[in-house]
């Protein structure tokens, strides 16, 4: 975990001169959606008697299960019911993906935290629009940690985790479709731009990668613990 958190903390100063202009590039595409696309798509999801927020219902109800059950406890159970069929079943790699998850989660929020105080932004119910905020201040109100999306974020995190843990399609089309349904449902409820579930969703994404990796330790052992005052099983990974 150490060494997934120092490679997170490092990734910004330790970029390639490629990945420097795509990230300058991704950054001006946020910007130029922020301007032109953040106000028409939020008016449309929020015009109640459109088609647009009646043809989109279907595809954020999922992202309404998991709003109502909260993000934190999403990935909590999530990965309890990994590590506990992991147990069960005798499946190693479902005890790894628990641990990926957790790591995910743990690190998302972390970044998704410091994030939103640096771009202090206002959420679109404060109705001062796309560009509304005061960067920089670390503002903690709930209408100024609009940027980016949290909740889109950890529900990425965990599909990245998933999706590439199973390497699977019959895992990562779910796992990213309730993703995608989270950040549809985010702007539906008025609590976000789409830039802020687009840059959620990245973070998400990357950080689900990052912890994913190749080079992660693949190695799981279980140990029985039998003594006098104890009993139980000791895991290591």
């Amino acid at each position: 975990m150490g060494q997934n958190a120092l490679a997170i903390v490092e990734a910004p100063v330790t970029l390639s001169r490629s990945e420097q202009l795509l990230t300058l590039g991704a950054s001006g595409v946020v910007l130029s959606a922020m301007s032109t696309l953040d106000r028409p798509v939020y008016r449309r999801l929020q015009n109640r008697s459109g088609s647009v927020r009646a043809t989109t219902g279907g595809l954020a109800t999922p992202g309404q299960w998991y709003d109502r059950l909260g993000p934190d406890r999403a990935a909590l159970w999530t990965a309890g019911l990994l590590a506990a069929g992991g147990l069960v079943l005798r499946r190693r790699a479902w005890t790894r993906t628990s641990v990926r998850v957790l790591e995910a989660f743990a690190y998302t929020k972390v970044v998704t935290g410091v994030a939103k105080g640096l771009a202090s932004r206002a959420r679109p119910f404060v109705g001062g629009g796309p560009f509304a905020g005061a960067p920089g201040t670390f503002d903690g109100a709930h209408t100024h940690t609009s940027m980016p999306s949290g909740h889109t974020a950890r529900a990425f995190a965990i599909a990245s985790v998933l999706a590439h843990q199973a390497d699977r399609w019959y895992v990562s089309v779910p796992a990213y479709g309730l993703a995608a349904s989270v950040g549809m449902e985010r702007i539906r409820s008025g609590d976000h731009w789409l830039t802020d579930v687009a840059v959620g969703g990245a973070l998400g994404y990357l950080i689900g990668r990052a912890v994913s990796s190749p080079t992660s330790s693949s190695d799981v052992t279980y140990t029985p613990i039998l003594s006098t005052d104890r009993v139980g099983l000791s895991i290591q990974f």
